[in-house]
């Protein structure tokens, strides 16, 4: 089974994953558009990802 495709795509988002268009808004997870196998490689993108937009989070605050 393959994840849906569908979501934001990844050169609406900068290196923190914060929408270009949208400033102070992250997308992570499922709300990227990828098609990927379904189970533990899921788990882990989604971690990776979140991981990477808190990161951007900090960035984007400290930088206010």
């Amino acid at each position: 089974m393959i994840s849906t495709a569908g979501g934001v795509r990844l050169g609406a988002l900068d290196d923190g994953l914060m929408l270009r268009a949208v400033p102070g808004v992250f997308c992570a997870g499922e709300m990227l558009d990828w098609e990927a196998p379904t189970g533990g490689y899921l788990l882990t993108a989604c971690y990776a990802s979140g991981l990477r937009a808190a990161e951007g989070v900090i960035g984007w605050l400290a930088g206010r």
